[in-house]
């Protein structure tokens, strides 16, 4: 299976591509992208997705795309056009991606293009699942226009499986990258009162996630790419202290962190309690389902 990837270079995708037999990576820079992927130059396609379409003749053979792309949401103050570059980076990609597919000689028969959970908004104690609304705050605009983007595919007969992508946690990104240091001097705590919902997936999962849907023919439409264990901050601080032996007993005041890092605050305190009821009703069976055993492998020497 040849399969087309954009955001190919970023975290996530370099964990998937070992995965590949034939992967195919979309970036903007041939040169940077060969160097870390360790993909040669034919399995490589540079263009700026962002602001023009693919070439034609490289996607004859392209069975599947896996859409990864988008800026990070975690990197910089939300200042006006920092928010302008998540809405276009994802969707204005997302679109360029899809007109470019469609213009191909044959179309690929899946596709599995990320969103996030940030699609439901803040929303309490609440169990959600698949089939609940988006919310109506600005990450959850995003994602539904993002998912649909790619609606011109499914008019066309493509298979389109939409991952809503919770906190990714694992070794050397994501998530960790910013969270394990304060933990690891002791300086960790939680956020708040530490009540709200946490909707994390360990990296391994996620990438089998994809996997499976990329081979499963009879999987379409949203999937929640979530542990079937969401955990409140409040364990998920008391579950990161034992896993690294240090001390849990700070905490942050809402107030403060958004004094610190504006807008980008409010994210961090929303409440989201997902479940991922599609993959489990799918069959998909979980390696990491509960946040302590995917702690201790994470912090793992």
């Amino acid at each position: 299976m040849s399969v087309l990837i954009t955001g190919g270079t970023g975290w996530i995708g370099r964990r998937l591509l070992p995965h590949l037999t034939d992967p195919i990576v979309v970036s903007r820079n041939a040169a940077s992208a060969k160097q870390r992927t360790g993909l040669p130059a034919d399995q490589i396609i540079e263009c700026e997705i962002g602001s023009e379409l693919l070439p034609s003749p490289r996607l004859t053979n392209v069975s599947a795309v896996v859409n990864l792309v988008g800026e990070s949401i975690a990197e910089g103050r939300w200042t006006a056009d920092k928010k302008k570059r998540l809405r276009e980076s994802r969707i204005q990609t997302t679109q360029n991606l899809v007109h470019s597919l469609l213009q191909g000689d044959i179309l690929p028969e899946t596709c599995v293009s990320a969103s996030a959970t940030g699609y439901y908004g803040e929303r309490g104690d609440d169990v959600l699942v698949e089939s609940d609304p988006a919310g109506e705050d600005f990450l959850s605009q995003i994602c539904l226009d993002w998912e649909k983007a790619t609606q011109p595919l499914v008019d066309a007969g493509v298979r389109v499986c939409y991952l809503r992508i919770g906190i990714v946690l694992g070794k050397g990104g994501g998530a960790m990258k910013t969270m394990l240091p304060p933990f690891r001097w002791g300086a960790g705590g939680r956020l708040g009162s530490g009540k709200q919902w946490m909707s994390w997936v360990h990296i391994d999962d996620l990438v089998q996630m994809i996997l499976f849907l990329l081979n499963q023919s009879t999987c379409t439409g949203p999937f929640n790419a979530t542990s079937p264990n969401p955990v409140r901050n409040s364990q998920f601080t008391k579950a990161m202290g034992v896993a690294l032996g240090r001390p849990t007993f700070m905490f942050v005041p809402q107030t403060a962190l958004r004094i610190a890092i504006g807008e980008f605050a409010n994210f961090l305190f929303a409440s989201q309690r997902v479940l991922p009821s599609a993959f489990e009703n799918a069959g998909f069976t979980f390696q990491f389902p509960e946040i302590e055993s995917a702690l201790a492998e994470i912090v793992a020497t």
